[in-house]
């Protein structure tokens, strides 16, 4: 994978992450978000530990120090993420998810800043002031407040959890490499995850059908452990802060997706809201150097 240009990467991370968005839905028609997660993290762990003797070669010795770090990306990255997405995905169809979940580059900026001290400039403050109204157009198409917002508050929320494991994870693969960090923060989240096993999680998995077994495959096999692996690389390569602005394609993917396999409906009100999005993305990454 070093070998690939970083370009060829991004695009390859966009398609595999947009998609996602699609197979959480079709997933979640037979699976509760829960057992999903769960499922989906136990077949990512099987799978690298079966890599991990093949794959992953850390540079340094694990210190015990970054123990709280690795923590916190397992905590972000595995449950705070999927739990949420997932359970989104219940109420909020694939396009939508995907254009909000857009937030968490622009989110990722503004970390970067103030974990790195670094100054915000004006055109960072632009970009959140339309952050805001997108995600605000987006959430109430009919620009009321009688529908509910749990199901687009829980993707800003895995937007958010998307950000800070981002920005933790840097240190780390920086000292330990992308591959040893990506199984490290799988069997500690799997590890998390644990306690919500239920006898539901093996009857639901045993009434599954060949397309929710494929949807689960594609989730854990496809969109983590081949693309968690891309990911960390492309976070040990550049700047957690610039990362964002090439990843533009997901939510436009995620859209298309959504619109073609699943036949969703795309209103204007989603297409404004995600160009808000997307703009906002743009000027908030782009800004930065």
């Amino acid at each position: 994978m070093a070998s690939i240009k970083p370009y060829g990467l991004i695009v390859t991370l966009s398609v595999i992450w947009g998609l996602a968005f699609v197979a959480i839905r079709q997933a979640d028609f037979e699976l509760d978000s829960n057992n999903l997660t769960l499922l989906r993290w136990l077949i990512v762990a099987a799978a690298f530990l079966a890599l991990y003797p093949v794959m992953v070669k850390p540079k340094a010795r694990f210190d015990r120090k970054d123990f709280a770090r690795l923590l916190v990306v397992a905590l972000t990255s595995v449950a705070i993420y999927h739990l949420s997405l997932n359970a989104a995905e219940k109420v909020v169809n694939a396009s939508l998810a995907g254009l909000l979940i857009s937030l968490a580059p622009l989110t990722t900026v503004l970390l970067s800043s103030v974990v790195l001290h670094e100054k915000l400039t004006l055109k960072i403050w632009g970009a959140l002031a339309l952050a805001v109204a997108g995600a605000f157009v987006i959430s109430s198409p009919d620009l009321s407040f009688t529908g509910t917002a749990v199901g687009p508050g829980l993707v800003v929320v895995a937007a958010l959890a998307g950000a800070v494991f981002t920005v933790a994870s840097k240190p780390l693969v920086s000292k330990y490499g992308p591959f040893p960090v990506a199984a490290w923060a799988a069997f500690l989240g799997t590890a998390i995850l644990l306690p919500l096993a239920t006898p539901s999680l093996v009857e639901q998995s045993l009434a599954l059908s060949a397309q929710g077994w494929a949807s689960v495959l594609y989730l854990a096999i496809l969109s983590t452990v081949v693309a968690n692996m891309i990911f960390y690389t492309l976070v040990s390569r550049q700047a957690v802060s610039k990362l964002g602005v090439q990843l533009y394609l997901v939510p436009i993917v995620s859209a298309a997706g959504g619109v073609l396999i699943l036949g969703e409906n795309l209103g204007i009100e989603i297409l404004a809201g995600g160009a808000l999005l997307l703009l906002a993305v743009g000027l908030g990454t782009s800004s930065r150097h």
